[in-house]
């Protein structure tokens, strides 16, 4: 018994070794465009999309009978097909289509005589159905043998298994200059810091290996772009507007919506030397058309067309406009606490542009609290904010200890701050900015 038990193990340990079958794909692997298929203009439901050739490198020689089997992940097979595996070397082995799953196909070898077999092909146009369209799915190919008893003659390797598919991004969009200017609240937030702001998007156009899932786009309208966020005083080309100044996306000017929170406009798609769009915004120069310009973040919709089939990849971050005002940080302000301790805070402005006045906040146990409040630091004078005051702006029903950050919209070097409680009746305690 244990002579036999030996044996069968030598056997096992050289037949493993040496008789493997690899998949070699080193000159067949496609790259899917993820565009084509999730727009339907490369349907995935094995009538567009195929397998590249996929070639077994056989490790040594094999017997009639023996069993090849081609497995599949990441995608299907549709088992109702017909399949062939072909060689260069018909004298010494071929093999017969068996069975096929959705995942694997099984082959039987007819042919086996002496000589060097050095492989199988399975054809190029075998149609294929994706589990996943997304970029980065991938298909992979493993392949294994077996004797017609079920002795395994293959052991995994290196090269059992190979990625024969990978879905990319044929159309790429990223923003590399975000907007960075600053609404200018000495001007009375009706013009930027500088005289304009240019955002610039790339763009990255990648041509997929099978030509099947190649969606290009209408040469000089297949792009369209869309910009959202605020478009208050960039209004030019709104109907019955004056001219408020404009943002142009790559040279046209937007179309701006109704309701002035978004504009767009159709493009020519960059070449590849050439792979950036401009987006810029420029406020009116003429004082007397001007009007407040507002805080915003902007987005960017690319929707992408041959005419027939589109597809958008929305919300690509532009930046945003802010104000360059005055903030203050108080680190600990007891707040709502029924009298037992009461807070103030005062806002001195002494230039001539009234400012509105942000409060944000949060509290120990890490709740987040903002609100802008319904009155004004107000030019030339001394604006008191109050316990109360924060209270009902917070919506608060206890009281509380806040981090608090108040941020006024008028030029820095205008305003001034200062804050204390009161303990009762025991006297006033000053809170120190941070």
């Amino acid at each position: 018994m244990f002579k036999k038990t030996l044996l069968a193990a030598t056997l096992a340990a050289l037949t493993t070794s040496a008789m493997a079958v690899d998949v070699d794909t080193s000159s067949s692997v496609y790259t899917f465009g993820a565009e084509a298929m999730a727009n339907g203009f490369a349907k995935n439901d094995f009538t567009a999309l195929q397998l590249a050739e996929i070639q077994l490198d056989l490790g040594a020689a094999y017997s009639v009978g023996d069993i090849i089997k081609i497995n599949l992940a990441g995608g299907t097979f549709d088992p109702t097909d017909t399949f062939a595996l072909v060689t260069s070397d018909a004298a010494v082995i071929e093999a017969g289509f068996l069975s096929a799953t959705a995942n694997q196909l099984v082959f039987r070898v007819t042919t086996a005589t002496a000589g060097t077999a050095e492989d199988l092909t399975l054809a190029s146009n075998t149609p294929v159905k994706l589990d996943s369209i997304s970029v980065g799915a991938k298909v992979t190919v493993t392949a294994n043998a077996e004797t017609s008893t079920g002795i395994a003659i293959d052991v995994t390797g290196t090269t059992d298994s190979k990625d024969v598919i990978t879905v990319i991004q044929q159309h790429k969009f990223a923003v590399t200059t975000p907007l960075s200017e600053k609404i200018d609240v000495a001007n009375e937030r009706k013009q930027l810091t500088d005289t304009s702001d240019t955002a610039v998007m790339a763009y990255t156009y990648t041509v997929p290996t099978f030509a099947a899932t190649d969606f290009d786009i209408t040469a000089g309208t297949g792009l369209k772009l869309t910009v959202n966020g605020s478009f208050t005083g960039f209004e030019t080309g709104l109907t019955g507007s004056t001219a408020l100044g404009t943002i142009t996306l790559d040279a046209a000017a937007a179309a701006v919506a109704a309701d002035l929170q978004s504009g767009s406009a159709s493009v020519a798609r960059p070449a590849a030397s050439d792979a950036a769009v401009n987006f810029v915004f420029t406020p009116n120069a003429v004082p007397s058309s001007r009007v407040v310009l507002n805080t915003s973040s902007y987005t960017v919709d690319a929707a992408i067309s041959d005419g027939t089939y589109t597809t958008t990849y929305a919300g690509v971050a532009l930046g945003s406009f802010v104000l360059n005002g005055s903030s203050a940080v108080y680190a600990y302000a007891p707040v709502n606490f029924g009298g037992a301790v009461t807070t103030q805070f005062e806002i001195g402005n002494k230039g001539v542009v009234d400012g509105e006045i942000t409060i944000a906040g949060f509290d120990t146990a890490g709740m987040n609290y903002s609100a802008v409040l319904p009155f004004l630091a107000e030019a030339g004078k001394l604006t008191r904010v109050s316990d109360a005051d924060i209270s009902t702006a917070f919506g608060l029903t206890a009281g509380t200890k806040l981090k608090l950050t108040f941020t006024v919209n008028a030029p820095n070097a205008d305003i001034t701050y200062g804050a204390y409680s009161n303990r009762g009746t025991t006297g006033r305690m000053a809170i120190n900015k941070e």
